[in-house]
């Protein structure tokens, strides 16, 4: 478990550094920025709009929480890589480990303290801090720190995990309500 933890923290940096990416392109002219080669985002189905490479997930998420680029992680972020998330089906083994044994893993790489952690019907949700990662050429090496959330729901009769970071608790505690409204179409 302490290798998931670890590739966790990993996707972090990684969808972080997915997300400046992307801003970058969309200064280009010709871009992300042209009318022509964009989604309109007004796509909106029941529940929401989709969530990009989500297969059928939706979210009502406001308009700062944009969407993931085509081929990137299920999820949204944050501009200036202020907060981010992701949403995948959970393995059949994961879930169903008991909510403690999860609690205890997290426990075990990178993590600081709990901010809320609690069972909910169909899974739990929890919000910690945690040792924020920067990639120094290509060595990982602790900056500060981040608020880290996770949650696990059913959605649409399948197990899913949803979890990210942000900079700001406030961010955080709005994608984990983001996270509990994640919906199939």
């Amino acid at each position: 478990m302490k290798l998931t933890h670890l590739f966790a923290a990993i996707v972090l940096v990684a969808g972080f550094a997915a997300c400046k990416k992307k801003e970058e392109k969309a200064a280009d002219p010709g871009g992300a920025s042209d009318p022509k080669t964009t989604e309109p985002k007004t796509d909106k189905p029941a529940g929401g709009r989709k969530i990009p490479n989500g297969q059928g997930l939706t979210v009502d998420a406001p308009a700062k929480w944009e969407d993931n680029g085509i081929g990137g992680a299920a999820g949204m972020h944050l501009a200036g890589d202020a907060g981010n998330f992701s949403v995948m089906e959970t393995s059949a083994e994961e879930a169903a480990k008991p909510f403690a044994t999860w609690k205890s893993e997290t426990e075990e790489i990178l993590f600081q303290k709990w901010i809320s952690a609690e069972e909910v019907p169909d899974g739990f949700k929890a919000l910690y801090s945690m040792d924020k990662i920067k990639m120094q050429g290509e060595e990982p090496v602790k900056d500060g720190s981040t608020f880290a959330f996770h949650t696990r729901r059913k959605i649409g009769g399948k197990v899913h995990d949803c979890y990210g970071s942000a900079v700001a608790e406030a961010d955080a505690k709005e994608a984990i309500d983001l996270c509990m409204k994640v919906a199939k179409n």
